[in-house]
């Protein structure tokens, strides 16, 4: 198994306890000890929580992130986002930008990308994918 990082999809399973997404977050820290988010998941994640006025489940994912691993973009993961935006864009396909930066981040970590939304990410070359659903 390549190490995973987690969209927020697959975090907002992982919270709601979906059977499935379970399931494979025990396989995957059987040989892993963690899990890795990227910072904009993070963000993404921490706003809804923000909305919703939860102060008891942002409690409970800020422990979560402490003790997991958080990816950071880094200027060449933002050089590979930008190359994926330009070469979908000359295709005539956009895809969000919270999207080309996640995908920059595990592309540029070697890592496979966690996540439902396979229509958007299936898109782009050199991306690992897979859907824990």
């Amino acid at each position: 198994m390549k190490e995973a990082l987690l969209d927020t999809d697959t975090l907002i399973n992982f919270f709601k306890k979906d059977t499935e997404t379970l399931i494979k977050t025990k396989k995957c820290l059987s040989e892993f000890d963690v899990f890795s988010i990227s910072d904009i998941s993070y963000f993404e994640f921490l706003k809804g929580l923000e909305f919703r006025g939860s102060l008891n489940k942002k409690i409970i994912f800020d422990i979560f992130v402490e003790e997991n691993k958080l990816i950071r973009m880094s200027k060449e993961s933002i050089k590979i986002s930008a190359s994926v935006y330009a070469d979908l864009r000359k295709q005539g396909i956009t895809i969000g930008t919270a999207d080309l930066l996640i995908a920059g981040i595990a592309i540029h970590s070697d890592m496979e990308l966690i996540t439902n939304n396979q229509a958007h990410f299936r898109q782009i070359k050199d991306l690992k994918l897979n859907n824990w659903k």
